[in-house]
Formats: structure tokens, sequence, C-alpha cells
């Protein structure tokens, strides 16, 4: 059997878990793949902002479901060089970035393949949302110089950009020309077919939950902000990793000025395994991002009946319309609005929405997918695969 073989680049991978959805993204692709692919994937031997390594063994080749994984001690230059390769003598036909900002397992492999270090490889970049304006605002003037140089030295021209939304697609032909060749796939999940019944509600509140990392683009402090002047008895729960410190702290004394109407509790973080049963016990999750690719956790809620409100800023708008919640601009004013609206809701209708959240999932999970990302990538470029090995 011919094997063509495929090397991803992650910058986290499970067991890691506090960079969110990206990570779900990676691994339901990887766990994915068709049959007459072979799967190596090099990432990082530690999680975002986590204490210590990982619980595994790094910087060798582990086999683990439908791949072999390579957990590399990025801070040690030789011990990367020596993942790399490894990396390079199993001679990947394809070569999945997903990350363009990364610097050990995008921007250092991307110089490699210019100077013949991976041969000539199909090459395969899914940005994941970092060429939208609220990502590229930040650490602005290191991104633009990456970009004026990722331009100087044309890699543009050699990569076939992975899109998983179409703002996405719009983003990059606004980056890098209008004949960028892309490739149009959103992300898999590893969610059941139809979401579960939702929870009845019997405390007289609304339970709201956010579930996210704390950071800015994902506009924590916009709901705070919007709860000051509410009248409505409101259960707030927040998780997430306070990836930035100075702005976890802005939202908590924001949390601590809030009226005794309003409960709000800092969780931290939380497992993957544990994400869905949390969000059941909730009547919805607010999401106020300035921008998502996909939107794990918007997926995950409704699979288990929780309605969503979020922005115009993801994929979702056209399943949130459709009953599964709402789609509000991205100010304070809007999002006050939009939760004491749901906050006066009787019980009744509150069960309502929720089983119309976990009927759009239902609706969404059933319709007719497209092939894997990587078969449509290799169809672009078939040409390149000669010379793949039998084994």
């Amino acid at each position: 059997m011919v094997l063509i073989r495929v090397a991803v680049f992650a910058g986290l991978f499970p067991p890691a878990f506090r960079g969110g959805g990206p990570i779900r993204s990676v691994d339901a692709m990887v766990r994915s793949a068709p049959a007459d692919l072979e799967v190596f994937v090099l990432t990082a031997d530690r999680d975002l902002g986590g204490p210590g390594p990982l619980p595994v063994q790094a910087n060798e080749w582990l086999n683990q479901d439908r791949a072999s994984i390579y957990y590399a001690t990025l801070s040690s230059p030789i011990r990367l060089l020596r993942g790399l390769r490894s990396l390079r003598a199993k001679r990947p036909r394809l070569l999945h970035f997903n990350s363009f900002f990364t610097p050990h397992l995008t921007i250092l492999p991307l110089l490699l393949l210019r100077v013949g270090f991976w041969g000539r490889p199909v090459t395969l970049l899914a940005p994941r949302g970092e060429f939208g304006d609220g990502a590229l605002s930040r650490r602005a003037w290191k991104k633009r110089l990456y970009i004026r140089v990722f331009r100087i030295l044309r890699l543009h021209r050699s990569v076939i950009w992975h899109s998983t939304a179409t703002h996405e697609t719009d983003a990059i032909r606004a980056m890098w020309g209008s004949n960028a060749q892309i490739v149009y796939r959103e992300n898999d999940t590893l969610l059941p077919p139809t979401a579960l019944p939702p929870v009845h509600n019997d405390s007289g509140a609304l339970r709201a939950i956010y579930l996210s990392r704390i950071v800015e683009h994902k506009g924590l402090h916009i709901v705070l902000e919007a709860l000051r002047d509410s009248r409505s008895t409101l259960v707030f729960d927040i998780y997430g990793s306070p990836e930035d410190e100075e702005y976890a702290q802005r939202c908590e004394a924001v949390a601590r000025s809030l009226p005794s109407n309003i409960t709000v509790t800092f969780h931290g973080t939380i497992k993957p395994e544990g994400v869905r049963d949390v969000l059941a016990n909730h009547d919805v999750l607010l999401m106020p991002t300035a921008g998502e690719n996909f939107g794990h956790v918007v997926a995950e809620a409704l699979s288990v009946s929780c309605a969503v409100v979020t922005t115009p800023k993801t994929p979702w708008t056209g399943v949130l319309q459709g009953g599964a919640g709402f789609v509000v601009d991205r100010n304070v004013e809007d999002w006050r609005v939009a939760i004491e609206s749901l906050a006066r809701l009787d019980p009744a209708c509150l069960i309502q929405l929720r089983q119309a959240a976990g009927d759009s999932y239902t609706l969404w999970a059933s319709r007719p997918r497209a092939p894997h990302v990587w078969q449509l990538a290799l169809e672009l470029l078939t040409p390149r695969l000669t010379g793949s090995e039998t084994v």
C-alpha cells in the first residue's frame, strides 16, 4: 500500500489543553486522517503557560492512535534541531503548519524549506485566525517585520493556505493577493452527531458561562461591563486560563464592582473532557470575541443544548440566527440589551431557546462535509507526489 506521509507542525497538542480550540482542531484533524496518509506530528513538550513539561516522553517518537507524535523541548536548540532532522528523515510529502507566527514550529521550518531542507513537499499553512485585525494588532511591529521577510523570500508563492472560514479566506486574499492558492475546509470536531437535551434550570436565575482564554481578544470585559447596570438575577461562571495577567486583573476588578444580583465566579482552566458537562449546566454561552476562525466552544455548547451569544466575527452567524442564539455587535450597550433580554425570559421560553440550540447543532452536524483538508491540498499538486514510499 502506498502511504503519503504528512508532517504536522503544531505549537500545542494533547495532552496540552490551555491553548483552547486550535489544539482540538489539530487533534480532530489528525484523528480523522484518511487511511492512506501516515501522520507525524511535531509539537512542544509543554502546555501554554503550564508549570512544567507535559506528562509525556519528550524528544522521541510516540505512537498515539492515528499518528506518531514528537514532543520536542523547544527551549533547547539542539533538541529542536534533532526533532526537525528526525522528521525530515520520514520524508514527508505534505507539510502542514498550524500557525503563521510560531517561531520554532512555523518560522524556522519554513526558512529551512527555503534552503531545501525538506526537499520539495506540498506546503499547507493554516493561519488559524492570525490575519484578523484584532490578532494582527497584538505585537504588531514584530508581525509586520516577519510578513515583510516572508514576502521578500517569496515563501507565499510556495504555500497553499488552509482557510477554515469565509472571513479568513477574505483576510488571506487581502494579505497575499487574489492569486493566493487557498483550500477552504472548516475544522473537524470529535463531537457526537446529535445534541443532548437541555438540562432544566430551576434556580430562577439565568446561568451564563464564559469559556475561553482570558485575553482582550476574547472580550470578557465587554460582558462584565454590560452587567454593571443589570437588575436581573444572573449567575455568571468564568472558565479560562489568565493568559494576560494584567487583563485578567482588570476583569476581576470589574467583577468585584458588580451589583449583588450578579454572582460572578472565576473557576480557572478546565480540561477538554469536562467542557461539555460544564456547558450542559448553563443556559447560555457568552462569547464577545473579536474574531474566530472556527470557535470549538460554540460547537461544544450547542451540542449540549446551551444557547450561544457571540459577535458577527465567527463562522456561526447563520446557525445562531436560525434559532440557536444571538449575534451581537461587539460593544457594551448591545451586549447589555442582549443579556438583559435573556435574563427576563421565563423558564419555558428559556428551555425552548435551548432546545432550538440543540436542534440547530444536530442539523449542522448532519450536513455533507468536504474531503479531508490534506486530500484537498494534495489534489491541487498531485505531480509533486511522485516518488512516495511504499511501505
